[in-house]
């Protein structure tokens, strides 16, 4: 069965009160978090549903999709859209002025620290390590994250660049993106942090560094995302709000943990660099 994401959400609310109560529970689930579906496996929805996989299958099956992958496509396309719903968000948090702002803070802090749990997981460490190695082997480090990632972008360029002199922060600063990128090759390595809505310059250099031959590390939030099509390395990062826009609290925790493991690479080398950098900044009395 082929279905657009509007039609399966509708096909979902409607068969809704013929459902037993243990498949209205995932019903349920799927109609209020439709990224997770389109992001995840029937067996991490299942656990998050507070359901068994079996559950899934079955309503899968009900539904008339056959299995879970025919009724995740439908959020996946979603996704690949990644059209932005930014205003709708934002109307969301709004309306839920009648739950008070307490409220609303302890389901954020509760939002933000799962984030950087399912970020730094034990299944994301092996990731992260890979990353991380293939960072440090590279002779050049060029870093992009544009708009909104452009937070955790800027603080790895930064922490990095205190013991390693091989970061390059592009950026669209006069026009230059494209300069930046110029001498890319099969010796260096890009790190993209993306998250929807993707923007359109990070997917291009995405694919103009893959095409140039360097091995591309994504921090993004989907194995499907389009800043992942030519990544060596996918580092999966958690982005869920209950805000109008999207968190990049687990982005920054990867990116910490990215540049504790490339100093732990970097040796004694390190060491030396960050004290010159310290006297350089003493020198010039950068901080108070």
């Amino acid at each position: 069965m082929d279905k657009r994401y509007p039609d399966t959400i509708r096909l979902l609310v409607d068969s809704y009160p013929k459902l037993t109560p243990e498949l209205q529970k995932a019903a349920r689930f799927m109609v209020e978090h439709p990224e997770e579906i389109g992001l995840n496996s029937m067996r991490r929805v299942a656990k998050d549903a507070g359901v068994k996989p079996a559950t899934i299958t079955r309503l899968s099956k009900t539904l008339g999709f056959g299995q879970y992958e025919a009724l995740r496509e439908p959020f996946r396309q979603r996704l690949r859209r990644g059209a932005p719903e930014f205003a709708t968000r934002l109307q969301r948090v709004q309306q839920r002025a009648e739950s008070g702002e307490e409220a609303l803070f302890a389901e954020l802090r509760a939002q933000e620290i799962s984030n950087i749990e399912r970020s730094l997981s034990e299944e994301n460490f092996p990731l992260i390590e890979a990353a991380a190695k293939a960072l440090h082997e590279s002779r050049r480090v060029y870093v992009l994250g544009l708009r909104g990632a452009h937070a955790p972008a800027f603080l790895f360029h930064y922490a990095y660049q205190l013991f390693q002199d091989n970061s390059q922060l592009l950026d669209t600063a006069a026009g230059t993106f494209a300069d930046q990128l110029r001498g890319i090759n099969a010796n260096d390595a890009l790190l993209a942090i993306s998250f929807p809505p993707y923007t359109q310059l990070t997917v291009d250099a995405v694919d103009y560094a893959a095409e140039a031959g360097a091995r591309i590390v994504a921090v993004t939030d989907s194995l499907i995302s389009p800043a992942a099509n030519h990544a060596e390395h996918i580092i999966v990062t958690k982005n869920n709000s209950p805000s109008f826009y999207h968190s990049f609290v687990g982005a920054l925790a990867v990116t910490q943990a990215l540049i504790t493991l490339l100093v732990m690479k970097a040796g004694g080398d390190a060491v030396k660099i960050v004290e010159e950098a310290e006297k350089q900044l003493a020198r010039v009395s950068a901080y108070w």
